[in-house]
C-alpha cells in the first residue's frame, strides 16, 4: 500500500443535464500526474490518496451525488473546505 498526497487537479464537465465539475486527473506532491481511472484503481487495490492541505482530507469513490457517475473521487467532509479536492489549485 502507498501513500499519495494530491497537490493540484484538471476538472472537467460532468455529463448533462447537471451542471458541476468532475476531477479529471490529479498531480501528486511528486510531480506526477494521474487520470482519475488510475487514482480509482489504486484506492480500490488498498492505496490512500490524500489532500496536500492542512490538515489533510482522504479520498475516496463513491456515486456522484449531483449526476450518478460511479467514477467519482471527492473528499470526507469535515468542517474544512480548504481541504476539498475541488479547492485545491488547478493545472
Amino acid at each position: 500500500m502507498a501513500t499519495q498526497f494530491i497537490t493540484k487537479v484538471r476538472v472537467e464537465g460532468a455529463p448533462v443535464p447537471s451542471r458541476h465539475e468532475h476531477i479529471a486527473a490529479v498531480m501528486l506532491r511528486t510531480g506526477i500526474i494521474e487520470a482519475r481511472s488510475t487514482v480509482i484503481s489504486r484506492i480500490r487495490l488498498g492505496d490512500q490518496y490524500y489532500t496536500a492541505a492542512s490538515p489533510p482530507a482522504l479520498v475516496y469513490v463513491h456515486a456522484c451525488p449531483f449526476c450518478g457517475a460511479r467514477d467519482y473521487i471527492t473528499t470526507h467532509p469535515d468542517q474544512t473546505a480548504t481541504n476539498n479536492l475541488l479547492r485545491l489549485p488547478r493545472f
